[in-house]
């Protein structure tokens, strides 16, 4: 996972901390394997398409667990008085705090058509809100080209290959522009999930610690968003 703050005042280990000692009570109950995910996000897809039926760039919007926003929120000075609700100002502060991205970090966000995967810029127009004890980010990302779309669907993928977080379409995908286009949203096979994460779970011995070394499977749980338009 690449994702970070803007600032320097926490990163990812931080995170990984506080959600460590939220989630101490489920990691004493069961196997080390729930000790994953510790963040989970609800995700908002809309592709947005020119007139041509080419997808142009993806809107991604995640709205971050409670707890998660408690930590960020706190860390960054915000809401001082806890009221619930961000001054302009500090709605402005906020803006962008997950925006900071490793080089090379895909956004937990992959878009493909078939075999082929398409890249997409870094993060763009960034914005982001709290309500309801939840921080809600936003930001867009272009494709290097325009990607036309018909009756073959363009497949937006939400996964963290790590499964540190856990991210959930929950959310009705848009498309903006484009005529004829329809976007619908699926879930994964999750009991193919789980014997995945088993068997990899069975290669690892004892002394490993999995905090650190934990298998790459969050691909089986991704959720996604599938595109296609009619002919015109």
């Amino acid at each position: 996972m690449g994702l970070a703050f803007a600032g320097d005042a926490a990163s990812l280990p931080g995170m990984k901390t506080l959600a460590l000692i939220g989630c101490g009570l489920v990691v004493g109950l069961a196997s080390p394997a729930l000790a994953h995910p510790h963040v989970f996000i609800d995700t908002r897809i809309e592709v947005v398409l020119n007139a041509r039926n080419q997808a142009t760039g993806v809107r991604i919007s995640w709205t971050y667990d409670d707890l998660y926003s408690l930590y960020v929120v706190g860390d960054m000075g915000l809401d001082p008085d806890w009221d619930g609700k961000l001054t302009p100002q500090e709605e402005a502060k906020l803006a962008g705090f997950d925006m900071n991205w490793d080089a090379g970090f895909p956004g937990d966000t992959y878009v493909l058509m078939g075999e082929q995967e398409f890249a997409l810029s870094r993060p763009t127009d960034w914005g982001a809100s709290y309500a309801g004890g939840k921080i809600t980010s936003v930001h867009l990302r272009a494709f290097d080209a325009p990607v036309p779309v018909g009756a073959d669907p363009l497949l937006v993928q939400v996964y963290d290959p790590g499964f540190y977080i856990a991210y959930a379409i929950a959310f009705d995908p848009v498309v903006t522009g484009g005529v004829g286009c329809v976007a619908e949203a699926y879930g994964p096979d999750l009991d193919a999930a789980d014997e995945a994460l088993k068997a990899a779970l069975a290669e690892y011995s004892a002394d490993v610690d999995l905090e650190a070394d934990f298998p790459a499977i969050g691909k089986n749980y991704s959720e996604e968003v599938r595109v296609t338009c009619a002919a015109p």
